[in-house]
This record gives structure tokens, C-alpha cells and sequence, in this order.
């Protein structure tokens, strides 16, 4: 009979991750060893529509549009909100393209008004920059919208190569990067053909996930190469993304991303490589 624990040792032994994609799927316990990694996004003034409560996990990430063609009032509205229903050990969010005022926009296109300073007190804003999280176990770069829309990651490369030189004792790894931006993905299927200059950034990095937003009806997993797990996370108006990641072996052991059901089968003709991590039907870790 397999038990609970001979499911985490294959889980942690396993080359790719246990995804469960379906609306069935219940979400599997924390497995131990594990950050439990919980991301939202394109959320776009609608939070109150997400199921709750939230799923426990040591880190809240919000993936940016948090309003609504620039209506700061929504922004707000999901930090309050957060204040209220997250009760993880750390928040980490990112802007948007929504997440600005677009009828604000100086001369050169600067910004007048910095929506993201309604984080301050609540939640950790990476603006091309890398943190480290959990006490240091995870270091995370969130790279903004700005950079993704020029295509310019220059900043975020400095920053990761600073960060990386800071302790000469020890080989340093990025191991999540967070844009807002869909990278691209060769074969990926729909809604997976964004930016190649975002992709060749991450592989330059070479993180164990990418998590980003962007195309609502693209939400899903897709393996970028061996070593790359992509992740749209737009939970929109849906169910957050849950990712039980080992900081010790600096891979996801689970991934718990609800799709609806009748594009379950489109999802895996473009994931190659996933397939035979998808879990079986009803089956929990």
C-alpha cells in the first residue's frame, strides 16, 4: 500500500514536480521541508471574488494588476483586503500594467503617482531587484513592468549579479523570478508566446520557477527546459496557484493549479515534458 510518506519521498525523488490542474483536485497537505508558496495575480479589483479563506503557506505573492485600468481606490481595496485574510509569514508583490494612473503620465512617460507605495507596512515591492525570503532560504527577483515592456532587464541583471558577488563562500542561485509579463515558450499553446527577450532573461538567471500573469485564460504550467518550470498564475477571479517548494533541493515538489476542466486536455498537449506529472484523478498527496 503506499503511504503518505512513501508519496513525499517519490514526490521529492521525483524529476518534475506532482501537478494537480483539475477543478476536482483538492488541495494536497504542505509536504514537509517544503515553503508553501501561494500566488495571485490579475486580480483587477475583483479580490472579494476569491474563494476564501486562503490557502495557508509561508509566502503571499501577488503578481500585479491588482486594479483595474488605473483605479488606485481598487488597490486599496486588495491591500486591506490582505491585511484581513493573509496571514502568511511574508507578502511579495510586483506591478502590473494596470497597476498605474494611465491618464497620469508625464513628460518621458514618468509616472505622477506610484501606486505601489500603498504596500508599505504590508507587503514587500521588488522593483528589479532580488530578495531573499524565509529567512533567507529563497531568493526571489521581481522584475517590473516597466523593464518588461521596454524589453530592458539591465537593472534586474545588475541586481542579481550584485547579489550573487556578495558572498564569495558560496555558489548563490535565483530560484524564482516574478514578472507580469508572459515569457516566451516555444510550443507552449496559446496565450504562451510572449516576450523572448523576458525568456532569454530567465534563462540567463536560470531559476527553478518563473511565475507571472498577464493572459487570464492562459493560467497553467509549462516546462521552459530541464531546469525552468514556468508558471502563469493569473487567478483571476479563481483559485490562487499553491507551490510546495524545497529550498534544500531548489525544486517544486508540488504545484496546485486549477484550470477548468474542459482545457485540461489543450494543457497537456502543450506541456511537454509535465505530462507524467500530472496527478491522477482524485489522487492526493
Amino acid at each position: 500500500m503506499t503511504t503518505l510518506k512513501n508519496k513525499v519521498e517519490t514526490a521529492s525523488s521525483a524529476p518534475c514536480p506532482q501537478i494537480f490542474l483539475r477543478q476536482s483536485d483538492p488541495l494536497p497537505p504542505p509536504i514537509d521541508g517544503t515553503l508553501r508558496l501561494v500566488f495571485l495575480g490579475d486580480t483587477h479589483g475583483r479580490h472579494d471574488e476569491i474563494p476564501l479563506p486562503l490557502p495557508d503557506g509561508d509566502i503571499l505573492f501577488h503578481l500585479g494588476d491588482a486594479s483595474d485600468g488605473g483605479n488606485i481606490s481598487e488597490m486599496r481595496s486588495l491591500v486591506q483586503w490582505m491585511k484581513r485574510n493573509s496571514f502568511h509569514r511574508e507578502r511579495v508583490v510586483i506591478d502590473g500594467n494596470q497597476d498605474r494612473d494611465l491618464t497620469l503620465l508625464g513628460l518621458g512617460g514618468q509616472l505622477k503617482q506610484d501606486f505601489m507605495a500603498e504596500y508599505e507596512g504590508v507587503a514587500t515591492v521588488l522593483r528589479n531587484e532580488v530578495v531573499e525570503v524565509a529567512d533567507g532560504k529563497m531568493a526571489v527577483v521581481g522584475v517590473t513592468w516597466d523593464a518588461c515592456q521596454s524589453e530592458n532587464f539591465t537593472e534586474a541583471k545588475d541586481s542579481v549579479r550584485t547579489w550573487s558577488e556578495s558572498t564569495a563562500k558560496e555558489e548563490k542561485k535565483v530560484d524564482l523570478v516574478l514578472s507580469h509579463m508572459t515569457p516566451y515558450v516555444k510550443g507552449g499553446g496559446r496565450g504562451w508566446h510572449g516576450s523572448k527577450r523576458l525568456s532569454h532573461f530567465v534563462k540567463h538567471i536560470n531559476p527553478t520557477l518563473h511565475s507571472f500573469g498577464h493572459i487570464h485564460d492562459a493560467r497553467g504550467v509549462r516546462a521552459f527546459n530541464s531546469d525552468i518550470t514556468m508558471l502563469n498564475c493569473a487567478s483571476t477571479w479563481s483559485n490562487p496557484v499553491v507551490v510546495d517548494y524545497c529550498p534544500h533541493r531548489k525544486r517544486a515538489l508540488m504545484i496546485h493549479c486549477p484550470i477548468p476542466d474542459d482545457s485540461v486536455k489543450d494543457h497537456l498537449r502543450s506541456s511537454k515534458g509535465l505530462k507524467e506529472c500530472l496527478a491522477a484523478e482524485g489522487e492526493v498527496l
